[in-house]
Order: C-alpha cells, then structure tokens, then sequence
C-alpha cells in the first residue's frame, strides 16, 4: 500500500526517481524504469519464461523471437501524486514497441482509483483476440482467479482510463484500481498513435494536461519486425 507523505520530491532526487519510488510503494517492483515518456516496467511477480524486457525500446517480447503468446506486455496507470504531480495520470511505459504479425498478451495495472466521463462507445472492449478482456479488482497482493470477470462491456460510470488505438481498432476501458489483461494480434510493421480517451486531464475540457502530453495519456505503439 502507498504510505502517506512518502511520494514527495527530495534535495537532488529527480520525478523519475520519485516515479521508481511511488511504483515501488504501490507493488510494483520495477525491474527497469525509464524515465519521461519510454521505458519498460519488468515485474518479477509476473514474469514468464523466456520472456526478456528491451529498455532501448520499450518492449517486452520473446527472447525467442515472436513466439505468439510468449510476447507480454506490461504496463502500469500510476497517478499524478503518486509522482508528486497532482492531476497528471500517467501510463509507464507511454510508448511501447510490440512485435509485428504476433499475439501479444498484455497487462495494464491501474492505481487511480477515481472515474472521468468517456463518450460510451468507449466503453466496449474492442480489438482482442476474443472481443473480450479479464479484469480483476485490486492492484496490490496476489489476485485472486475467483474474482475475474471476462467481459465485452464495462460500465461507462466506472472507467478511470481507456487504452485505445483507432489505427487498428482497439480499445480497452480499464475501471479504477484493476488489473486487465488481454490478447491482442498485432499486424504490419508500423507506427500507432494510442490515446486515453477520458477526461481525465485538467482544464474545463479535461482534454489538457496529462491528456494532451505524449507519454502522458498519449503516445505510440511501434510494430517492429
């Protein structure tokens, strides 16, 4: 659990050590943490056989090529204050590179725990291997299997974040305080702009801030061969 007071910014430490820090506190052992908008979050807890994390791109894939389910990919929805910047929600890593013509696994944990307002076709799971994606509540501990929901759909009052990418058509709505995983193949070699699509950022529209910043609430997915 995140302690009180212990995310604030020290003499001579930098918001990337703040953010390894407030990752840390919140459960999330980072194994490799780059800093601003790139990087790879390896978590020992999750980590699968064979599976290598590349800092200098920010993937995580198959240290035997692409290997179809072996290539995971793992990102984290940490908050503004757990980097001691208040209103600026933030995906680690915001651009990421998955392998071309694969499936890719992916887990998203999300550490906000409030709501913003998304348009409700955002709301559908779009884009996954099977139209579907797993959530469980809870971010912290062992999860328990019992808990996960399969679902199409989620309830459009109870999403902090989306991970959407119009290119290829995907979209995840990700509720507060969950752990989703889902499956998705990936196509040609090529590069994607992806974007959260609640208002989570700051301003009236709640479109600024974190929402318009790349590798914020926006950024890239590369398709490398």
């Amino acid at each position: 659990m995140l302690v009180d007071g212990a995310n604030h910014v020290t003499s001579g430490e930098s918001i990337s050590m703040v953010r390894r820090r407030a990752l840390k506190l919140s459960g999330v052992a980072a194994g490799v943490l780059l800093a601003a908008c790139g990087g790879v979050v390896s978590r020992k807890a999750n980590s699968q056989p064979g599976v290598t994390s590349t800092a200098a791109t920010g993937s995580v894939r198959s240290a035997t090529g692409h290997g179809g389910a072996a290539d995971w990919l793992y990102v984290s929805i940490i908050t503004g204050g757990m980097i001691h910047k208040k209103g600026w929600p933030e995906y680690v890593p915001g651009d990421f590179t998955v392998p071309a013509h694969s499936s890719v696994r992916v887990e998203i944990r999300c550490f906000d725990d409030g709501s913003a307002s998304i348009p409700g076709s955002y709301s559908r799971v779009k884009g996954t291997l099977d139209g579907t994606m797993a959530v469980t509540s809870g971010t912290n501990g062992v999860l328990s299997s019992e808990k996960v929901q399969t679902v199409k759909v989620w309830d459009p009052k109870k999403i902090a974040h989306t991970l959407t990418v119009p290119d290829i058509g995907l979209n995840i709505p990700v509720p507060p305080m969950s752990t989703v995983k889902f499956t998705f193949v990936t196509g040609a070699p090529g590069t994607h702009v992806w974007q959260c699509m609640s208002k989570c950022g700051s301003g009236s529209s709640g479109w600024g801030g974190a929402m318009a910043s790349n590798g914020w609430m926006k950024g890239t997915m590369t398709v490398a061969v």
